[in-house]
């Protein structure tokens, strides 16, 4: 690949088929069918939001605005309204097509894999395990430029490894940072305070598995 077409943000990503990819930073950050989601499993546990806030440590404000698709959670915040309002992240992940149900434990075709547009951090993520039955989580992340995981530093039970296909990324782990290039490859104990960030000119896409799965 010649160089002037790097420059140009060309990274020889092919874009993912089906699922929409995320917005362009300053657009409209609007996830109606993510806020549908988290506002009726919040309704249906006749939790009001400042149930969810008190929950979560998150404001009011903005929950009501990731409800109403003005805005999305980062990671952290994602899991932390899921748990209050009793719901799976995995729940909120649409469905590219119809599952067959005769390969589904075993096989996840590109076509069917459940994915999650978090347009407000720049992020995209792909699952490419099967829902159930594996203590394995796998996915395929995309970062636009400026993209995160957001601005919190998380942690939870867990190992994690990735690999970086295309494009650039900032870890931090701790209070250690590391910026990884293309065939580079992390692996940490998520109980570690983390947080990632796309820092380079163009798209990140990066190759993720997780234990036990969280997503």
């Amino acid at each position: 690949m010649k160089r002037d077409e790097r420059k140009a943000g060309k990274s020889g990503l092919t874009p993912p088929a089906g699922p929409k990819r995320p917005s362009p930073k300053g657009s409209p950050a609007r996830n109606p069918a993510l806020a549908g989601l988290l506002r009726e499993a919040r309704k249906s546990k006749d939790l009001s939001l400042k149930d969810v806030a008190d929950a979560t440590g998150l404001s009011i404000g903005l929950i009501s605005q990731i409800e109403r698709g003005l805005t999305t959670p980062s990671m952290r915040s994602l899991r932390q309204i899921a748990d209050a309002v009793g719901v799976s992240v995995s729940s909120l992940f649409a469905r590219t097509d119809a599952e067959d149900a005769g390969e589904s434990r075993h096989i996840t075709r590109k076509h069917m894999r459940r994915v999650l547009n978090l347009d407000s951090i720049g992020m995209h993520m792909e699952i490419m395990t099967p829902e159930e039955g594996t203590p394995i989580q796998a996915f395929v992340a995309y970062l636009l430029p400026g993209g995160m995981s957001g601005t919190e530093f998380d942690s939870h039970i867990g190992q994690e490894f990735g690999i970086i296909i295309d494009g650039q990324l900032e870890l931090f782990l701790g209070s250690q940072r590391y910026l990884l290039n293309p065939g580079d490859s992390f692996s940490f104990n998520s109980e570690t305070p983390h947080r990632y960030v796309n820092s380079g000119p163009t798209m990140t896409y990066i190759h993720w598995i997780i234990t036990p799965p969280i997503y």
